[in-house]
């Protein structure tokens, strides 16, 4: 009796099914593979390449993910991975992909041309210009690559260099259709009329179906006022490309031209209606990436839309909150100004405005569109809502609270009101109200938190109901820090009687596999096993009614892994000075990060030979580096590969200096001296006053007197040390 076939050779079978172009066949023997070996990390991804190929790229990107996760390290399944979002329109996504393969790789022509494309759609063409630069440094063979580099010049009107490019990519092949096409737009734009038609002629003989070169062809015989002869293009474009908008459009104008005046108005009104669908179309898909919480891709389907329809004023709106949600504050405020001079008096456009220039933290200019938004639309809630936490940010926290009581006025839903409001109570120690506000987090739509919502069957608990033989969720919502800092609430949570469950990113669960009280740690993303009630770990101190006398500041409640703890004091060596441990920067994500982290320069002042420094950043900026490395700090990023390690380092340490990031709160729950760098205006949690926090018995603060000035912080830091 045969012996079955095993998982590998039915790959094997696959591969030459697949490279006989018989998808059908390979996809199946591909899929008896996985049947044998569900992680045949080959099989998995050539599922995956088998559907990208025939056009299923949601298909495409699970099973290259499904492949990534049985080997992170493999650079082509990157790249494919890249390729599937990109044709998904998923091009921030795309972008991470292909900037992972080619930190595998070193660079590879393919991969940085797939990132060029990715560029390109987004309409950074600066960048997109060096990624084909760099794939045609490794290949210059790649005519692709030429032509489209051609592309990219032209559109940024360098149309010699443009030429130039598209003749190379034409030198590596002669029957390169589009670029015999882009030749010939080129030329017809540095007005060589002869040439641009011989390339146009020269792409059709290649391909009589080219619509788009009958199109040009036509608008060149216009330009010579050869109108017959762009009509019959015209006509011939339509019949290959019937709904190819610019064909109506330059039809509608020859026939004027030649005085069919009948004929020419119904052009114009298909031309019309094709437009508004397409404008339709763009501006769906933009709103639907948006949503996605991919802003710049949803940013490049409202330019396409816009260069459609610029008088729609609407659009650019969105395209300005879209691009502003990209954090590309410049182009966002040209199109928000661009909205407002379609509409001056709308006070939703003001509303954006003034996101804008916040986001910019050109504050004085975005209370006064807050202020205007007010001025036009004085019953709008969401007016005073924003207002008051601009105000709120600037220091006047007294004028915030005037605000936030007007939106609640007209709106008792206000939801963002009270949301704003509670971080005020917060931050002045009224845990009692601020508490309870702090719930409208998840009815204020426009906050991250309510577009993720988690949406359990099960009941919140909010303390009142017995916990006795039951099975509770305990759920991360926001930050790693906040993670860390109401973590310390599921002993509470145990001693009720409760079995509890805790559900947190990756690179918390080892470490939170030593809290006190939990039965079972959840990687979110992995399945859930029943439970009774949930509840979202910052709504615990409601449910517990903390207030500032009641905070459960015994700490430690995490401790490091032994195993670990006896490496790092391997590495680290014998103690020969007092160890410092720092952090200057948090995560460059983070919206606030601009005022909470510090620049290396102004940091390195409290360095010294009087202590041994060491780093606790596991992920350095490039811009730090250089200067990183001239300084007297210990360097270990590369060995932190989670937090067990970074609490293992801190375990370490005399002393931990850091700013407002999770290693404060890491160094808080682990019962170590911290030191933490607290910005102005103060985050809640660490109240207006005072150099202790109720939540870290082992915490000092250092306050910033003035918002943004952090030198003098550092010199009483120093004071300090020394």
């Amino acid at each position: 009796m045969a012996t079955p076939p095993s998982a590998q050779q039915l790959f094997e079978q696959g591969l030459q099914f697949h490279s006989q172009g018989d998808f059908t066949r390979a996809m199946q023997t591909y899929e008896q593979a996985l049947r044998l070996e569900p992680r045949h990390f080959g099989a998995l991804h050539h599922v995956g390449i088998v559907a990208f190929q025939t056009g299923n790229f949601e298909m495409a990107a699970g099973f290259i993910r499904s492949a990534l996760a049985v080997d992170p390290e493999d650079a082509s399944a990157h790249n494919n991975l890249g390729n599937a979002l990109r044709e998904m329109q998923h091009l921030e996504d795309a972008l991470r992909s292909y900037e992972r393969a080619l930190a595998l790789t070193g660079g590879d022509a393919d991969t940085y041309f797939n990132r060029g494309v990715a560029l390109q759609n987004l309409r950074r063409y600066e960048e997109a210009l060096r990624s084909y630069d760099l794939a045609l440094e490794i290949n210059a063979g790649d005519d692709q690559a030429w032509n489209n580099r051609a592309a990219l010049l032209r559109h940024m009107r360098q149309r010699e260099a443009a030429l130039h490019s598209v003749e190379q990519a034409l030198s590596v092949n002669p029957h390169h259709i589009e670029a015999h096409h882009q030749r010939g737009v080129i030329l017809q734009e540095l007005q060589r009329w002869d040439d641009a038609e011989a390339s146009y002629q020269q792409a059709l003989a290649l391909l009589p179906e080219y619509a788009d070169a009958h199109f040009n062809l036509g608008r060149l015989h216009q330009q010579r006022q050869r109108y017959e002869d762009a009509l019959q293009c015209y006509d011939h474009a339509l019949s290959l490309h019937p709904q190819l908008l610019g064909a109506y459009q330059h039809r509608a104008a020859v026939l004027r031209q030649l005085d069919r005046l009948d004929e020419a108005q119904r052009d114009d009104s298909t031309a019309s209606t094709l437009q508004g669908q397409l404008v339709d179309a763009y501006r769906a898909r933009g709103k639907e990436l948006q949503e996605q919480g991919r802003p710049e891709s949803a940013a490049a389907m409202y330019a396409a839309a816009l260069e459609l329809n610029d008088s729609d004023a609407d659009l650019w709106q969105l395209h300005a909150r879209a691009l502003n949600a990209a954090k590309l504050r410049v182009p966002a405020l040209a199109s928000i100004y661009r909205a407002l001079a379609l509409k001056p008096d709308s006070a939703d456009y003001q509303m954006t405005l003034g996101a804008v220039q916040r986001g910019s933290l050109n504050y004085e200019a975005a209370r006064e569109a807050y202020e205007k938004v007010v001025e036009l639309a004085p019953r709008n809630p969401r007016g005073y809502a924003n207002l008051g936490s601009l105000l709120d940010q600037m220091g006047h926290s007294d004028l915030a609270m005037e605000n936030y009581a007007r939106a609640i006025a007209l709106d008792p839903d206000c939801a963002l009101a009270y949301w704003n409001r509670s971080l005020v109570y917060l931050r002045r120690g009224d845990y009692e109200r601020g508490w309870r506000e702090y719930e409208w987090r998840w009815k204020a739509e426009t906050l991250d938190l309510y577009k993720n919502k988690p949406n359990f069957k099960q009941p919140q608990w909010t303390g009142c109901e017995s916990l006795q033989g039951k099975t509770i969720l305990l759920h991360a919502e926001q930050g790693l820090g906040d993670v860390l800092q109401f973590c310390r609430y599921a002993p509470l949570v145990a001693q009720r009687g409760a079995r509890v469950i805790l559900e947190v990113k990756q690179p918390l669960a080892a470490l939170l596999g030593t809290l006190a009280g939990v039965e079972r740690i959840v990687i979110r993303g992995e399945p859930l096993p029943p439970f009774d009630y949930h509840i979202p770990l910052m709504s615990l101190p409601l449910a517990f009614g903390t207030t500032r006398d009641t905070v459960p500041a015994t700490t430690p409640y995490l401790a490091s892994d032994p195993a670990k703890l006896a490496q790092w004091s391997v590495l680290l060596g014998e103690r020969r000075k007092p160890r410092v441990g720092v952090v200057w920067a948090g995560n460059p994500e983070h919206h606030n990060d601009h005022n909470r982290s510090i620049a290396l320069s102004t940091f390195a002042r409290l360095f010294s030979d009087r202590y041994e420094f060491v780093s606790l950043q596991k992920d350095v900026r490039p811009d730090d580096q250089a200067l990183l490395d001239t300084l007297p700090v210990r360097q270990v990023a590369d060995r932190l590969h989670d937090f067990t390690d970074t609490a293992a380092l801190c375990e370490l340490m005399d002393l931990i200096i850091t700013v407002d990031t999770s290693v404060a709160h890491l160094a808080g729950a682990l019962g170590r001296k911290v030191w933490i760098l607290v910005q102005r205006p103060f985050e809640w949690r660490w109240m207006e006053h005072g150099t202790a926090t109720p939540w870290y018995p082992d915490a000092t603060l250092y306050r910033q007197a003035q918002a943004g000035d952090w030198a003098a912080v550092i010199d009483q830091v120093a004071a300090d040390l020394a």
